[in-house]
Order: structure tokens, then C-alpha cells, then sequence
């Protein structure tokens, strides 16, 4: 090999980068892709209306024949026909919120449903509904809130503090699919 030769291949080596400066920049880049996607996954996850779908999924109760069983390990059991009306009254009112009173017994800690009292409604749109005050022997002040969005708002919650001044046992439910409820109390 001449002198020549030897400063060709050499200035061909210094030109061309590292082996290990082209993986290393490789492994970044794609670190960073990863992230980025990552990234924006959770956004569209934990992101509105995503978000709210989750944690009110998570945080809601099925109806199991007729009853909704609750973390403290209380019941809301649903005698008569009471289960059925709501689901139909929820088909029926599909695309604007409504609001029920609903009475009955409060023993042992469960709550037995068997009457449903509509009261009078001012206002009703898809995302809200404005309605008058139940009667004092209401057990469970009812609404429904568009399919799977389970979570009360601080509307829903301010208003079930304020009454439950006067009724101690109230609870809030939301319904949320016909057979889904979250429980407020």
C-alpha cells in the first residue's frame, strides 16, 4: 500500500462519522419518537371527553337485578317496577336530562325504592336540566347525564349538600346508561 493510499483512507475515515455516534444519535431520536407518542396517547386518554368517560366508569355502578350495591356495602334495591320506569323513562328521554325524586324506605342502611315522583322541570337540554325541589321524603334525587358521562358536576354536588341540611339519608344518583349509575352521598 503506497503513502497515498493510506492518506485516502484516512481522510475517508475521519469524513464518515463514528459507528457509535450513528447509533447513539438513532437511539436518542427514537427515544424521543417513543416519548412523543406516548405522550399523545395520554393526552387523548385522560383528555376531554376520554377522560371523563374513564374515571366515570370507573367510578359507576351497574344495576344487578334491580339493585346497585354501594362501596359501604349498603344497597339501593329497587322494588315494583321503579327499575324498569327509570330505564324507560332514560330510552324515552334520549338527548335531553330529566330529573326524578325517588322515595320509599330507608332501612338498615339500604334504600328501598318504589315510588318515583317527576317533578317539575324549567329548563332541560342534553348537558343539564334545572327542575324544582323534591319532596322532604325523598330518598334519592335522580338525573340522568348524557350516554357515559357518569360524573356529577359541582352544580350536582352543591346542590345535594344544600339538601341534604334537611334530609341527612339523601343521596344523588346520576344515571348514566340505562342500566349505570353513579351514587352520590
Amino acid at each position: 500500500m503506497d503513502e497515498k493510499q493510506l492518506q485516502e483512507d484516512l481522510k475517508e475515515i475521519e469524513s464518515e462519522p463514528a459507528q457509535s455516534e450513528v447509533k447513539g444519535n438513532k437511539f436518542w431520536i427514537s427515544l424521543a419518537g417513543i416519548f412523543l407518542i406516548l405522550l399523545i396517547i395520554s393526552f387523548i386518554v385522560v383528555g376531554f371527553p376520554v377522560g371523563g368517560i374513564i374515571r366515570g366508569q370507573v367510578s359507576s355502578n351497574p344495576l344487578d337485578h334491580d339493585v346497585i350495591k354501594l362501596e359501604n356495602g349498603r344497597e339501593i334495591i329497587f322494588v315494583k317496577t321503579a327499575a324498569e320506569e327509570l330505564r324507560q323513562r332514560y330510552n324515552q328521554e334520549e338527548g335531553q336530562e330529566f330529573s326524578v325524586c325517588l322515595s320509599g324506605n330507608f332501612t338498615d342502611g339500604n334504600y328501598y325504592i318504589d315510588t318515583i315522583f317527576q317533578p317539575q322541570m324549567y329548563q332541560r337540554a342534553f348537558d343539564h336540566v334545572i327542575f324544582s325541589a323534591c319532596p322532604m321524603n325523598t330518598l334519592i334525587m335522580l338525573h340522568s347525564h348524557p350516554y357515559k358521562s357518569c360524573l356529577a358536576s359541582a352544580t350536582d354536588l352543591n346542590t345535594l349538600e344544600e339538601n341534604k341540611k334537611d334530609n341527612p339519608n339523601l343521596l344523588m344518583v346520576v344515571m348514566c346508561e340505562p342500566e349505570r349509575f353513579s351514587v352520590y352521598g
